[in-house]
């Protein structure tokens, strides 16, 4: 998940207020911020953002910070190389679940994880998944 999908679901757990009324809210001096992160793919926010951010969410700036650097970009990239390797992939949702299998495909929305215990292949949402990394090589 990247900063800008976790502001929008943050907005939405609010009562989906305005990202102009999150900033105003937040007390950002250029509150139109937070529409800039929703729609970027690359890292965005400093660190006086995020801080505002948290403190009108009420949630840790942690969270916002870790968000930051798992920008959408990132996950594309990631997904393209485990795709174009077949290397087996763990992703965690916000959900709490964690999977593990192959990806079949991709694309900006979506990826298809056909699973490492054999059950049917699943769709991810982009924007469920919290984190991302390799499983490690079997010896």
């Amino acid at each position: 998940m990247s900063l800008g999908d976790y502001l929008r679901y943050l907005r939405a757990r609010r009562g989906g207020p305005t990202c102009l009324e999150v900033g105003l809210g937040a007390g950002l001096a250029q509150p139109n911020i937070v529409a800039q992160i929703e729609r970027r793919y690359r890292e965005i926010g400093d660190d006086e953002t995020l801080e505002r951010l948290a403190a009108y969410f009420q949630v840790p700036v942690e969270n916002l910070l870790r968000y930051r650097g798992r920008y959408r970009k990132a996950l594309s990239l990631f997904l393209d190389e485990a795709w174009r390797s077949a290397r087996p992939v763990r992703v965690s949702i916000r959900t709490g679940e964690t999977l593990t299998g192959r990806v079949v495909n991709w694309d900006m929305a979506a990826f298809g994880l056909a699973l490492a215990d054999g059950s049917p292949e699943v769709i991810v949402q982009r924007h469920a998944v919290d984190d991302w990394e390799f499983e490690p090589e079997q010896k």
